[in-house]
């Protein structure tokens, strides 16, 4: 007994050795930073605590300096210069003064209170630590540091073009992710961002004229004076004395609390108006802009209404946004997604800042509580982002006003063009390593999104669903790979799905289906349908006459296939016939074509039509339809 209860022991010991325990890192932040708005430029301490919750013995922390890019000759310049298509807003990088650049100075950084060594280059931090930091410890690392602010080239940074003052993204020495496989402390070239889950206490200290938005729950609401100047006269005077650096005035702090987030952002402008409503699951919604036009402040105004209708989707598509407040911010370049905020430019047409809004407010699930590795899989990211804001738009926006936006229809029409121009790559490239930013952005979002989608034309709707729920329920809080994604994924729509990563995420490969053949058989049809692409695809032929058809071609190696309630709520006819529903036997590799019997004589038949496109892309649509001659 004793020895059966050893090998038992044993084998019980080696399987769980075998199996991978997720973990990742954490740190604690406490940061202090001292503005001077007259030199653009602040001084920080930063204390963080980082805790080793890897298997493996650190001898080494690494940390981004983003800021160090924006310089003339950096990597992100010539990185972007030496692309097929440059992006003229990195290119001004070359025109920077020296008073205009990003810069760190880094005056000391200590472990424990111990001096260590660093090695700077470019936007990375190499520091060596005094003692290993062993499994399951923590380390304190507290750095000394200045920093001068540069005029906002990409996304961050002072002096937008809307003449916002401050938008501090990605401004803090941050410490670079440690994963399964080793360090995420690639280089800044003008991507996205990756960072540790973690805890943040920050004190910024700016002038009293200042409202600062951002990351986080304000701690001392009652000692911060908000200002508001309506006079328009004495907003002009006082922007112009800001610029020319004849506005000084007594400094106040703001103390935000943030935990459980992975990052840490904030605005600031002595202009900003400050709105707030509530959302749903009482979560607050705060609105900060410059209102220097009527229009801008009735669009900003609709855009309070229409917002925590767009949360409300997102909280059933997916699942609840987890914090109490979120805030869209007049800052940054364009329209980009931080942790509990959205930096959006606020000078839009009405329907420019509610998609572009719709689109940011999406990635507070998939990336800033699903957290992914943006700058290796950013279709993760980016793709899911975009489909899923496009689902909220075409409901909310466009169908209330008798439109429909057609966004598969766009996705495959824009993958197509990339692969007619001869440009496409695969989507598993990391996202620095494309040879241009057209295939980057038709990648990342629209191939991305098409791959989600995907999971909705092979599982059907409801498995789509299941998988959205699932996805979000297991991996909230977490950095989940493509292959966390792609297993729940399968056990969600109970199909397996490793052919379809394969061809689509990490190959070059399109579906490309055409009818080839409608021909009278006595009083029956005969229907030939043709697969000229190189990618396979589950679909479905719908069949409209005297009597209506919709006949399912599995795909053989989902294993498991579709019945007819998983199309009742794509499957329709016009006139609102009874469809007579028939799952045929999967099509099997290899097979260049599949034949249809439809017990219906050919005149009774009006239009044929291969639907996979509806949320999936042909590359060639065209040849997917015939109608009655």
């Amino acid at each position: 007994m004793k020895k059966t209860l050893l090998l038992f022991f044993i084998i019980s010991a080696f399987r769980l050795g075998a199996q991978e325990v997720y973990w990742q890192q954490h740190v604690r932040y406490s940061m202090d930073v001292d503005m001077d708005v007259e030199r653009h430029m602040y001084h920080g301490i930063q204390t963080a605590v980082y805790t080793n919750r890897s298997p493996d013995t650190l001898k080494e922390i690494y940390y981004h300096l983003y800021w160090n890019a924006f310089q003339p000759g950096s990597a992100m310049y010539w990185h972007n210069h030496t692309r097929r298509d440059p992006d003229p807003r990195i290119e001004r990088l070359a025109h920077l003064k020296p008073d205009q650049t990003g810069r760190y100075d880094i005056l000391s950084i200590t472990q424990d209170g111990i001096s260590l060594d660093r090695e700077i280059n470019g936007t990375v931090m190499r520091v060596i630590l005094t003692e290993p930091l062993a499994p399951g410890d923590s380390v304190e690392l507290r750095m000394d540091y200045k920093v001068q602010i540069p005029v906002l080239v990409r996304r961050s940074g002072r002096d937008n073009k809307e003449g916002i003052a401050y938008s501090m993204a990605q401004w803090y020495p941050k410490i670079a992710e440690y994963r399964p496989d080793g360090w995420h402390a690639d280089p800044y070239l003008g991507r996205e961002f990756f960072g540790v889950w973690g805890d943040f206490d920050v004190r910024i200290r700016i002038d009293k004229n200042f409202t600062v938005a951002g990351t986080g729950y304000l701690q001392n609401e009652k000692e911060v004076e908000i200002y508001h100047f309506p006079d328009e006269k004495l907003r002009k005077l006082r922007r112009k004395n800001l610029k020319k650096r004849r506005f000084r005035q007594q400094k106040i702090t703001w103390h935000f609390r943030a935990d459980s987030v992975h990052d840490f952002s904030w605005a600031a402008d002595p202009f900003y108006t400050h709105k707030i409503v509530k959302g749903p699951r009482n979560v607050m919604l705060h609105f900060y802009y410059v209102p220097d036009s009527r229009k801008k402040i009735r669009n900003w105004d609709s855009l309070a209404v229409y917002m925590p209708r767009v949360m409300a989707y997102y909280n059933d598509l997916i699942g609840p946004y987890p914090y109490r407040k979120y805030s869209f911010i007049q800052a940054g370049d364009g329209g980009m997604e931080y942790a509990m905020c959205t930096f959006i430019a606020g000078n839009r047409t009405l329907g420019s800042l509610v998609g572009t809004s719709t689109h940011e407010l999406a990635h507070s699930w998939f990336q800033f509580v699903i957290a992914t590795d943006e700058s290796r899989h950013p279709w993760m990211d980016e793709g899911f982002t975009t489909l899923v804001s496009s689902m909220a738009m075409d409901e909310l926006w466009y169908k209330p006003r008798g439109e429909n936006s057609d966004y598969i229809f766009r996705f495959a029409q824009s993958v197509s063009q990339l692969h007619k121009l001869g440009l496409d790559e695969p989507m598993s490239m990391y996202s620095d390593f494309y040879d241009s930013h057209l295939a980057y952005w038709t990648n990342a979002y629209d191939k991305g999104a098409l791959f989600l989608a995907g999971l909705g034309e092979i599982g059907g709707y409801k498995g789509f669903r299941r998988f959205l729920h699932a996805y979000y329920r297991k991996w909230k809080f977490k950095h989940p790979e493509p292959a966390d994604m792609l297993r729940t994924a399968e056990k969600a729509l109970g199909m397996e799905l490793d052919w379809y990563y394969n061809h689509w995420v990490e190959g070059n490969k399109y579906p490309d289906y055409a009818i080839d053949t409608i021909e009278a058989r006595g009083d029956s049809t005969f229907i030939r349908i043709a697969k000229k692409g190189n990618m396979p695809m589950p679909l479905t032929v719908l069949i409209h006459g005297e009597k209506d058809f919709a006949i399912h071609i599995p795909y053989v190696r989902t294993l498991h296939y579709l019945d007819k309630e998983d199309f009742d709520q794509w499957i329709a006819a016009d006139d609102n016939k009874p469809v007579i529903f028939k799952r045929a036997d999967p099509w099997p590799d290899g097979r260049p074509y599949y034949e249809i019997y439809v017990p219906v004589a050919k005149d009774k038949i009006s239009t044929v039509l291969i639907e996979n496109f509806r949320w999936f892309m042909d590359l060639n649509p065209l040849d997917n339809f015939r109608k009655k001659e």
